[in-house]
């Protein structure tokens, strides 16, 4: 996150003379302009693509809905055909038909239409006799409601018959009646009046193809819509509705014709069965809807695409510009002193070497400082040794050693023991240098333990909770035995009860934090305030420093800066915490 507040902080300040921004320009430039291209191709492509794609579904469509009616058309017309070749039909016509048979073709004319349930009704003419046969009954003519085939019957010259539309009794339903005339030695003699509900037909079988606002239609010889898929242009003639067969058929398929104020792409054909024709016609706003769809589709991923481009561009300049965003971020913190720097100039390679001159032209005078710190460091180094070789400290210790020596037995030699710690320690402390690991200084700081147990005996227990993977990090030298001084003289030993010490280290993504704990006395809020705010001067030549937190503090500041050191937690009756803040820092 830091770093992209860092890039973006650089992009304000040096605006477009910014390398970042440069450089996210260049790799934008040469990816998006040829995906304009090939996506313009693409385009232009997939839309002509769908076009035809659509072209061919409606043509599917048209022929398979031709082929259905054909199929069915030349279904009925078997059965005429087969009904009007049947002896005892051709028996009945000439009034020769005994009861058998004309059970027989009764039985026919009343269950056809059941089992083919787009079939209406069968009439059986005998012209002979002027009686029809239907459902069981023979009755005549002139007693049959529905009569306005006849005349369409009379004008028949050949057995192949004609098909007309009507309606029943001049109501609905709309019929294709189909008359298929009976000869019988080659004379006309009747004729098989098959009637088909038209919309039975459309219903079961085109439906669900047309339901959308596409029409279909069905025209006759006589230019009669015998089948449609809208009521109201049944028995209607195309022109009325804007289409001309001829001209359907002189212009190129899917041509667009206005049917009733709407644009459609229409497709003609004729039937396979015979010379009537079969019209399609595909609402032009759905085939534009299915276009718009798909190009919002395309653009939609075109887009995406676009901005999934954009930000591989920002992550390729990110990464090659993390380099230089580093080394801007390490000279100066991302607080560019560039002033000097002519505006048309500037950039992140300019500062740089700005800050570079600058480093360089104040390297005198930062070494000077370095060297003043240093012999600050020496002398607290120097006044921490000295005070910790106090009359206090060496006498306690060697009243200690002598009193031990005075009770020794032979079994035991106690006195060798506390000479070793006491020797480890000082040498320890008398060495040259300023850093020791944190597990020398853990151990270090134990023999100055034990050297404090003998002492006090029992007074108090120590335990130890450090987390392995910091034991080889670098700390000051004798950091943690002025605090557990502190902890025993000050906290500990104040309660006249035994007490508790707790040592643990820890660490985070960069610091090591060690906390020394001790159930004692506890400190006073003001007090508390009062050496927290101590702790946290800056000053280095303060005279009040002395042995203890504020020495080790002030050489932690002096070694590791600033923002390193020791914080004071502390409740009065329960205890005290102190906080020692270093950085990760191999030997």
């Amino acid at each position: 996150m830091n770093k992209i507040k860092n890039i973006w902080f650089n992009i304000r300040y040096f605006k477009f003379n910014s390398i970042f921004l440069r450089t996210f320009l260049f790799i934008t430039t040469l990816t998006v302009i040829p995906f304009i291209v090939l996506s313009i191709m693409f385009y232009s492509n997939t839309l002509k693509n769908i076009r035809e794609e659509i072209t061919l579904e409606n043509s599917y469509m048209f022929d398979n809905s031709v082929n259905i009616i054909d199929r069915t058309l030349m279904e009925v017309d078997t059965l005429s055909s087969s009904l009007a070749s049947n002896e005892s039909t051709q028996l009945y016509t000439i009034n020769n038909v005994s009861t058998d048979s004309f059970k027989t073709i009764s039985r026919l004319a009343k269950t056809l239409p059941i089992i083919y349930r787009y079939i209406d009704s069968i009439y059986i003419y005998s012209e002979q006799t002027d009686t029809v046969i239907m459902d069981n009954n023979s009755i005549p003519l002139s007693d049959l409601s529905d009569t306005d085939w006849i005349n369409a019957y009379r004008a028949v010259t050949s057995p192949k018959g004609t098909i007309i539309p009507r309606s029943k009794n001049n109501v609905y339903p709309q019929l294709i009646t189909i008359i298929k005339p009976i000869y019988v030695a080659d004379e006309k003699k009747g004729a098989i009046i098959m009637n088909i509900n038209a919309q039975s037909i459309y219903n079961s079988m085109l439906y669900q193809q047309y339901k959308d606002g596409r029409l279909f239609f069905l025209v006759n010889a006589d230019n009669k819509i015998i089948i449609s898929s809208e009521l109201s242009y049944f028995n209607t003639y195309p022109d009325d509705i804007g289409l001309n067969t001829l001209t359907i058929e002189s212009n190129p398929k899917n041509s667009v014709y206005e049917i009733n104020d709407k644009n459609y792409v229409v497709l003609s054909g004729d039937s396979t069965i015979s010379d009537y024709k079969y019209i399609s016609a595909y609402p032009l706003e759905l085939y534009e809807h299915k276009l718009s769809t798909m190009k919002l589709q395309i653009i939609g991923i075109l887009l995406l695409l676009m901005i999934i481009i954009f930000i591989l561009a920002y992550v390729a300049s990110v990464r090659s510009y993390s380099p230089l965003n580093e080394i801007i971020s390490f000279l100066d913190n991302s607080q560019p002193p560039a002033d000097s720097i002519e505006e048309e100039d500037k950039n992140e390679l300019m500062y740089i070497i700005n800050c570079i001159q600058t480093h360089i032209n104040d390297k005198t005078k930062m070494a000077e400082i370095l060297e003043e710190r240093m012999k600050l460091l020496r002398k607290s180094q120097y006044d921490m040794l000295q005070t910790q070789i106090n009359p206090h400290f060496l006498y306690n210790t060697l009243e200690t050693i002598n009193w031990m020596a005075y009770n020794m037995s032979n079994s035991e030699n106690p006195v060798s023991k506390s000479l070793i710690n006491l020797a480890s320690f000082f040498r320890n402390t008398l060495t040259s240098g300023y850093f020791v690991s944190i597990e020398n200084e853990i151990k270090y700081t134990n023999e100055y333990v034990n050297i404090l147990a003998l002492r006090y005996g029992d007074l108090f227990d120590i335990e130890w909770d450090i987390d392995e993977s910091i034991l080889s990090y670098t700390i000051i030298k004798i950091c943690l035995q002025p605090i557990i001084e502190n902890a025993v003289y000050h906290g500990i030993k104040q309660k006249n009860d035994k007490g508790l010490i707790k040592i643990k280290g820890l660490c985070d993504d960069n610091n090591i934090i060690l906390i020394v704990s001790d159930d004692g006395i506890g400190i006073e809020k003001d007090a508390l305030d009062e050496l927290n705010k101590t702790l946290s001067e800056t000053s280095f030549t303060n005279e009040k420093s002395h042995i203890g937190l504020s020495n080790v503090n002030q050489r932690i500041k002096i070694i590791f800066g600033d923002s390193y050191g020791i914080h004071v937690e502390s409740t009065v009756g329960v205890g005290t915490d102190v906080y020692v803040t270093i950085p990760k820092k191999e030997q």
